[in-house]
């Protein structure tokens, strides 16, 4: 049955549908019945036709069986027409084994940038093992898409199979051509047979040296045989590369520097070829142009600049000349944010990496800067926000788990943050971000007061880092902090000056140095000038601020301002017992002992947990000093009942002053009886004190006239020691001698 015009439509339009939604039955009863009535399309109907030809490729596509010819016919209806598409050369160079070298050569010459075509007929020319056509054409299509990785990885399968078949060959090969091949492919025995190929010359037996040594040893011994050897000789282009590559790939940027110069312009072909064998001509210019190798020349001397040498000057010029070349290079724009980033200019910063995600910078790459630029501008938040948002794409690496954590830290969940660290140690050893992990765990453990644990995660990490780099010496630095903080200052003092040595001491810790070596006598490193007014803050504001100006003001004398400062500094700081310990140990030295007094009553209320029985066993002494005779004997009972492990080992350390207090307060509330006894415990010592022996002489004088022997005794030891009232001590004992003899002996 004939169908009219408007019903052949429809069948198209349905046969369209139907091939849409994978419906093969029914989309071949469509074109039967379009084929059986085509005549039915009048002239004016150019343009559905156009839409049949381009279906009927595509049905035939179906078949198990491609017949390429009749595809063909409809391309060329499509060209005669002048209304062929590249999706339509697509079509049919998809089927490589079967379509003919003249249709690629035609949808080459017409779609010169389309890679997706390249890439079908390098397989085209792989299949058929024409492995030098193919290289070629695949080196074209990475010169102007570098990003393809499906390119990379088919380039290396062509040029393993053509290495394969000329090892195979029974003629004699070029050394170069194998060189080439197996370099590409990192074919390790094929380069230890070239590696005594006299037909080599001395840079390419160098290319094989330096590939073999590079894949078989360490990265800092690499880097040691640069500086001892191959620096000194003359490199081919191809082993520089290898060798900037290499580098950059293990952060040696150093090398990366002394490696590449700045690269030479490129040099593009002009576009006029008229057949293919120009077109050929035309693409294997562009692929030695050395387009793409300037600018990732730029890139890898750009980021040296941005990692080792800070050389802004230097890395502007990679930027400008790299962008120049190709201004949409999604690698120069995230190096150009990372310019700015250096320069803390982050609004700048955050538009080149906008610009180079748009520009097809990878997530995963976007994400990272973007956990690096929250971080520099403390946004904990938007750190948490942006790793959620890489972990959604990614399984977590060592980066993102260690922003998570740190960002966790800064916004308080410290448990949380505990268990991150924790994970990312035993899942990332090997990670470049291990010992950051270290030491922010150590922070954790540092606020948690678990020193020992904080300084075994300190021990782990310093093993990443050369001795007295700035790393090496902020972990230093934290070290220095939490001996201060734990009382332990000779140690604190041994990591304080190391760090001051190598001047790598942080700035808010220079006060603290000096009071340490002032409050205990301990030698100040070279260089650490005295504590003066210079050193006040103006305007204090923050916990450090407040803490240096206190132990500042100590050093300089000035006691009230130094227990209104430190009393400040508690109240800002977590640490807040340990200011309220400095505040009272200054307060003791001041004149007005009753401020010590008030201060040590408000630690007992505010923090009681920073009490400790050297404080407590001076306190005693304060109440005596204060006149409070009951509260001191009260005191030293309970610490007595409260400290009995100190006073069993310690109590001879302060055994002076503790009878000297109880002495006193007997003396304050008028106990002749315990303040004789006291006194006479005092002198119990070998060599007792002069005041000490003068006391008791004064009690023997005014209260023990009777006891001859005692007064004697006592004048007796106070004359050992040269004053000048030994003349008239002299005489009293000799009174005092033949008084005895008198009563005694006579």
């Amino acid at each position: 049955m004939e169908l009219t015009r408007e019903q052949v439509i429809t069948h198209i339009e349905q046969a369209e549908a139907a091939y849409a939604n994978q419906q093969n039955r029914q989309l071949e009863s469509h074109i039967v019945a379009i084929q059986e009535n085509f005549d039915a399309l009048e002239a004016q109907d150019q343009g559905i036709c156009i839409r049949y030809y381009r279906l009927y490729m595509r049905f035939l596509t179906l078949f198990e069986q491609v017949k390429i010819s009749a595809m063909q016919t409809y391309l060329e209806a499509l060209e005669t027409e002048g209304v062929v598409e590249a999706s339509d050369y697509e079509l049919i160079c998809s089927f490589y084994k079967l379509c003919p070298q003249e249709i690629y050569e035609k949808a080459l010459i017409a779609y010169s940038y389309n890679e997706t075509l390249h890439i079908h007929y390098a397989l085209k020319l792989k299949e058929e093992r024409r492995f030098t056509e193919a290289i070629e054409v695949v080196d074209y299509v990475l010169e102007c898409y570098p990003g393809n990785t499906e390119c990379r990885f088919l380039l290396w399968e062509i040029k393993q199979e053509y290495l394969d078949e000329l090892c195979n060959a029974e003629e004699e090969i070029e050394a170069t051509q194998l060189l080439s091949l197996a370099s590409a492919t990192h074919h390790k025995s094929v380069l230890k047979g070239l590696e005594l190929d006299p037909r080599l010359t001395p840079a390419e037996k160098y290319h094989v040296q330096i590939q073999l040594a590079v894949w078989g040893n360490r990265s800092v011994e690499n880097r040691n045989q640069w500086r001892a050897e191959w620096q000194h000789v003359e490199l081919a282009d191809q082993t520089r590369d290898l060798l900037a590559d290499y580098a950059k790939a293990f952060m040696m940027y150093d090398m990366v520097d002394e490696v590449l110069k700045f690269p030479e312009a490129p040099h593009f072909p002009e576009e006029n070829y008229t057949d293919f064998s120009g077109y050929r001509a035309y693409i294997l210019a562009v692929t030695n142009a050395g387009w793409q190798r300037a600018q990732h020349h730029y890139l890898l001397i750009g980021k040296s600049c941005y990692h080792y040498s800070k050389d802004l000057k230097k890395m502007a010029y990679c930027l400008q000349q790299g962008l120049e070349l190709h201004p949409k290079n999604p690698l120069l724009l995230e190096l150009k944010g990372k310019f700015f980033f250096f320069q803390g200019d982050y609004e700048q910063a955050a538009a080149g990496f906008n610009e180079a995600f748009k520009q097809g910078l990878s997530a995963t790459d976007f994400l990272q800067t973007s956990m690096d630029l929250n971080d520099r501008v403390k946004n904990s938040k938007g750190i948490l926000q942006t790793v959620n948002q890489f972990h959604q794409r990614h399984f977590p690496n060592a980066k993102s788990t260690c922003f998570r954590g740190i960002a966790l830290v800064k916004l308080g969940f410290l448990d949380q943050a505990f268990e991150v660290f924790t994970e990312g140690i035993e899942n990332y050893p090997q990670s470049a971000f291990h010992a950051w992990m270290y030491y922010w765990r150590a922070v954790i453990h540092k606020h948690h007061k678990n020193y020992d644990l904080m300084l075994k995660d300190i021990q782990s990490e310093v093993k990443f880092y050369p001795e007295g780099s700035s790393d090496y010496c902020n972990s230093m630095n934290l070290c220095m902090a939490s001996f201060f903080e734990k009382g332990d200052y000779k140690k604190s003092h041994q990591y304080g000056a190391y760090c001051f040595e190598q001047r790598q001491l942080d700035a808010d810790l220079h006060t603290v140095l000096k009071w340490i070596c002032f409050y205990n006598y301990l030698p100040k490193p070279k260089g650490l000038e005295e504590a003066s007014e210079a050193d006040l803050i103006t305007n204090p504001a923050s916990f450090i601020d407040y803490r240096n100006n206190g132990l500042t003001y100590w050093m300089i004398g000035n006691y009230t301002e130094a227990i209104n400062s430190l009393l400040l500094a508690a109240e800002k700081d977590t640490e807040k017992g340990l200011y309220y310990q400095l505040a009272y140990h200054c307060a003791r030295l001041s004149p007005d002992k009753e401020v010590a007094v008030r201060i040590y009553r408000d630690l007992v209320k505010e923090v009681p947990e920073a009490r400790n029985w050297e404080i407590d066993i001076s306190y005693t002494g304060l109440l005596e000093q204060t006149q409070n005779f009951k509260e001191a004997k009260e005191g030293f009972l309970n610490f007595t009942a409260s400290y009995p492990y100190e006073v069993f080992y310690n109590f001879a350390k302060h055994k002076d002053m503790v009878i000297q207090t109880l002495k006193e307060s007997a003396k304050g509330e008028g106990n002749l009886k315990d303040y004789t006894r006291y006194s006479a415990v005092l002198l119990s010592k070998e060599n007792p004190n002069e005041s000490y022996l003068k006391e008791h002489q004064q009690i023997a004088e005014d209260f023990h006239q009777e006891d001859l022997f005692l007064r004697h005794n006592l004048l007796a030891r106070l004359a050992r020691f040269e004053t000048e009232d030994n003349e008239e001590e002299f005489q009293k004992i000799k009174n005092l001698k033949a008084e005895i003899i008198q009563n005694h002996f006579a």
